[in-house]
């Protein structure tokens, strides 16, 4: 498959690029056709366009292209898993964080993004799923989470990724641990949460989390950090998004797990960003489930 793939899907969201990503695809066009052929392309118009037609057409093309942020990713990423097929996945990253394509070591400008399709260099890559979507790259509730999902696009077209650091600061003090009840494996903690995270991936919200992590191990991270005294666990939280997992991993505070399967209890109904995208549940069981094929540097 990898030696023989011959076409090429792109699938862009609309929005992309500040709206001017049509004014681009002559030039990835061209640049595909050279190894590729047909190469076609499609907007995903609707909500949830891009899994539309990546559902519908993973059957009839070697490759699909996600052609903007981490959002139009997740799309792609669950109309291909929930077909059945299994075309291979590449990635021009144009959202704020790209943190799929940052894992997989993907460049930001377009030319060397494409270059990466056209070198198609591959390597698996697990997922998450929660009985109805699948989770690309992380699930996330508790401080700062409300940033991905909240932060204005105006607001995060001007200041990129420090967006996310500008918002953080105004909901700072409306923080507030949560009561989660969390199954993983033989273990279980019931109690107050600052912030949870199950990711796969190095990276959330732009800040590399999780150096050199197995990205086809049938298991994701899952981070918990406790509730307890509010100044020395916000500042766990620092020195999580400042130094990596490793950092916090021996503290008592810290619950840090390689987990194939997690059930969590979110009794307050705390929003969660799922893919960087507000979600609200009460219970959600997630599994590592069908490893994807991604385009790789």
């Amino acid at each position: 498959m990898k030696n023989s793939a011959k076409s090429v899907l792109v699938i862009y969201n609309p929005g992309a690029k500040r709206g001017k990503i049509e004014e681009i695809i002559p030039n990835i066009k061209k640049r595909l056709s050279l190894r590729y052929s047909p190469v076609d392309f499609m907007a995903g118009q609707t909500a949830n366009g891009a899994e539309e037609l990546a559902a519908q057409y993973a059957d009839k093309y070697d490759i699909i292209v996600s052609c903007g942020g981490d959002g139009t990713l997740h799309q792609v990423v669950n109309g291909v898993a929930k077909s059945g097929h299994s075309p291979l996945i590449g990635i021009l990253p144009f959202g704020t964080c790209n943190d799929v394509s940052r894992t997989l070591n993907i460049p930001k400008k377009l030319d060397k993004a494409i270059d990466c399709i056209l070198r198609l260099n591959t390597t698996k890559y697990d997922v998450m799923f929660d009985g109805t979507n699948y989770i690309s790259y992380s699930l996330a509730a508790g401080y700062f989470t409300p940033v991905s999902f909240s932060a204005s696009s105006a607001l995060k077209r001007r200041f990129g990724r420090f967006a996310y650091v500008l918002y953080a600061f105004k909901i700072l003090f409306k923080s507030k641990f949560m009561p989660m009840t969390i199954t993983f494996g033989e273990e279980k903690y019931n109690g107050k949460v600052a912030f949870i995270l199950l990711m796969n991936g190095t990276s959330v919200a732009g800040f590399k989390l999780n150096k050199g992590e197995d990205l086809a191990n049938n298991s994701v991270k899952l981070v918990v950090i406790k509730g307890a005294n509010p100044f020395a666990t916000f500042f766990r939280f620092l020195k999580l998004f400042m130094f990596g997992i490793k950092a916090v991993k021996k503290s008592k505070q810290v619950i840090v797990a390689d987990i194939s399967e997690c059930e969590i209890k979110n009794p307050s109904n705390e929003a969660f960003a799922v893919d960087g995208e507000r979600e609200e549940f009460l219970k959600k069981t997630i599994t590592v489930t069908n490893q994807i094929t991604f385009i790789t540097k």
